[in-house]
């Protein structure tokens, strides 16, 4: 009997030939082709629509034909968070592959593995990450790294780390890496393809879409070494903003080195051309796996890069390209996570109402419909004023008696915190979920949760929530709506939560006795985001907070949202409430930059909502020092972070940074101001 082909499928975030040229896609195709080639059964799968405006069935035929198989899934692309959760929703409905490879970029294989130790997916199958970049590399030299940036950093890193194997394009990255941890690991050489031309005009090819200035530096102090040379650099892709000009700025660091644009036609699924005699340059590692750099590497065309000193120089030339599936087929997963749940532990739900019952009523039935049994709902309705709200709630008592659950009426209206803190001192139950009272809770929410808590040691634990709009109960339509999933918590790290919502919503299941060690909400009336503090409160004290990466109940935009009757001011002093925990046992300058960082990135992001930070000292420009833009990253966001911490009394930050600006740019007459009162401070 014929063995069957093993099932490898790919997970790539993009694809060759469906979007724009890059080295995920790349990979992620030219992989496929040495797996089927070597007789395995490959599939890609992309988690989200193609930029070309052409479908992906478009492309089934000739990838079937080449025996890979391909499936394209719907919606735009979004968040990092977004993609994970498409792949394991797909995961979750398809037969389980023989393995699974994930690109490195994006951070896709982070949920993937905490589909897998959630008993979600992907039981007993091996996760393998391709890396095909250095992912925690710095930033670009002349800029700081952004929130975004850190954020892809921080799950990028997550997936290699608890992948089972690793697929490395390149020594370089695989000594980058370290020790593996005894993990198998497999340099699996150059994933590309071209042929080398002796008859083209022999030239140096910029591999680099944008280099920064310390970049051009490098490459324009190595080619005015190579008599003769010419350099062929792309030209740049529009930007809305764009902070300098990389073709003036190459140009004029080359001198009398003649410069050219426009690259190589990009490859497709057709074979690039290159100069045989010609190099392809990297100004920078990072650039290690651009199409461009592996397809030379694959036809053997010099690549130059910089060395361990930042000198451009030769790279070692790659060995024989070892084969992929025995590798693939010698990796064994981890033994199945163990989420029975241990006990019969009762749940406490929490729930703040305030004089809406219609809404309260579709929550508490979807209360009534968990799969766990053992839950108590600890209700505080929060002085409501109507007849209709004390009405539904004597109507309650009854059912409330019979199950053992608990109704609080405060004498006089205490807000939603307080009412929550009230709930959770009066629960009985070992874990206590918060949910607000026009939450519905999908009937596998408590269990989940549970299954989460007890097999990851967490602490807390969130879960995606699918939105809707209106005051109707999807819950009971046959033909609801698919999930919109637009808000992706990951639990960490705390430096992205400084600027960013990173840990959940309210409907957070906590253990109870570390809810109230933590003081649950702070009680500030009026003001929302304490769901934001909480959670930065948790992180910042070194408890455990884990993300179910899958939506566990449905959040409701209605007419009746809180923050729909929010004053700019209120909303302003709301989102200053996550800054708390980690500013704690700042000095003042430290304090300052915080802030700072945390209300530029809000006036960026809240488009919509850009008035309740108009004139704050956290988004506001410096026009004595030139600066107009302190939201971007770049120069100006250095700049405005120096002149805060000199108006603090700390010039150290100054100190350190602005040497650095101006050998990259020394008639910056900002950064010599600066630099003179950092000086004399």
């Amino acid at each position: 009997m014929t063995a069957r082909p093993a099932r490898i499928l790919i997970v790539s975030p993009s694809l060759l030939g469906l979007h724009r040229e890059d080295p995920a896609g790349h990979a992620a195709w030219h992989l496929a082709r040495r797996l089927a080639a070597e007789g395995a059964a490959p599939d890609i799968l992309v988690p989200r629509d193609s930029d070309t405006g052409q479908r992906g069935t478009l492309h089934w035929g000739q990838l079937r034909q080449a025996g890979i198989g391909l499936h394209v899934l719907p919606l735009h692309d979004g968040a990092d968070g977004m993609l994970g959760w498409r792949a394991v929703e797909f995961l979750r409905a398809n037969i389980a592959p023989d393995a699974v490879v994930v690109i490195d970029q994006r951070g896709i294989g982070s949920s993937l593995l905490a589909a897998r130790r959630m008993g979600l997916a992907l039981a007993g199958v091996p996760i393998i990450a391709c890396v095909t970049g250095p992912a925690g590399w710095a930033a670009a030299a002349d800029a700081p790294a952004t929130p975004a940036q850190l954020l892809r950093a921080h799950i990028e890193c997550q997936a290699i780390a608890g992948a089972d194997a690793l697929l490395f394009i390149h020594p370089w990255l695989a000594e980058w890496n370290g020790d593996a941890g005894g993990r198998p690991v497999l340099v699996t050489g150059p994933l590309g393809e071209a042929s080398a031309e002796p008859g083209l005009r022999a030239e140096h090819i910029l591999a680099d879409p944008l280099p920064c200035a310390v970049a051009i530096g490098r490459v324009a102090q190595a080619l005015r070494g190579m008599p003769g040379a010419t350099l062929r650099m792309a030209i740049p892709p529009n930007e809305d903003a764009p902070t300098h000009d990389p073709i003036a700025a190459m140009a004029a660091a080359l001198g009398d080195t003649p410069l050219r644009l426009g690259l190589p036609g990009e490859a497709g699924r057709r074979r690039r051309t290159l100069p045989a005699q010609g190099a392809v340059v990297m100004a920078e590692r990072d650039t290690l796996g651009a199409p461009l750099v592996q397809d030379a590497l694959a036809a053997g065309i010099m690549v130059l890069g910089p060395d361990a000193d930042g000198r451009i120089a030769p790279l070692p030339p790659i060995g024989t390209v070892p084969r992929l599936l025995p590798f693939l087929r010698g990796v064994t997963a981890p033994p199945a996570a163990d989420t029975a749940i241990r006990g019969t532990p009762l749940v406490s739900v929490c729930i703040s109402h305030f004089d809406r019952p219609t809404l309260l009523a579709q929550t508490l039935d979807s209360l009534r419909a968990q799969t766990w049994p053992h839950v108590e709902v600890v209700l505080v309705d929060d002085a409501s004023p109507s007849a209709a709200t004390r009405d539904f709630l004597a109507a309650q008592e009854a059912d409330f008696a019979a199950r053992g659950w608990q109704i609080i009426r405060n004498k006089t209206e205490l807000w939603q915190s307080t009412s929550r803190n009230l709930a959770a001192r009066a629960a009985r139950g070992e874990y206590v979920l918060v949910m607000d009272d026009d939450n519905l809770a999908r009937p596998e929410e408590i269990e989940v949760m549970l299954r989460a808590m007890q097999s990851s040691g967490a602490d807390a634990v969130a879960a995606l929530q699918d939105l809707f709009t209106g005051d109707h109960n999807p819950l009971l339509e046959a033909d609801a709506p698919l999930p919109r999933v637009e808000f992706f918590p990951v639990g960490g790290p705390p430096d992205v939560g400084l600027a960013w919502n990173i840990y959940g919503d309210v409907n957070v299941m906590f253990r109870r006795d570390t809810f109230l060690e933590l003081g649950g909400y702070s009680e500030d009336p009026e003001l929302g985001c304490e769901d934001y503090e909480l959670g930065a409160k948790l992180v910042m004290s070194g408890r455990k907070l884990v993300v179910v990466p899958t939506p566990l109940y449905l959040y409701r935009f209605s007419a009746v949202n809180m923050a729909k009757g929010m004053s700019n001011e209120r909303l302003y002093w709301s989102h200053r409430r996550p800054l708390r925990p980690p500013q704690v046992g700042l000095t003042p300058a430290q304090q300052r930059l915080t802030g700072y960082v945390h209300g530029a990135e809000h006036a960026r992001q809240q488009i919509q909502g850009w008035s309740y930070w108009a004139g704050r000292p956290e988004s506001r420009p410096w026009p004595e020092e030139g600066i107009t833009d302190p939201g971007a990253p770049g120069c100006d966001f250095q700049l405005y972070a120096a002149a805060l911490a000199l108006q603090a009394g700390d010039p150290g930050p100054a100190l350190r940074m602005l040497p650095a600006m101006q050998r990259a740019a020394p008639d910056d007459a900002r950064i010599a101001s600066l630099l003179a009162r950092a000086g004399a401070a």
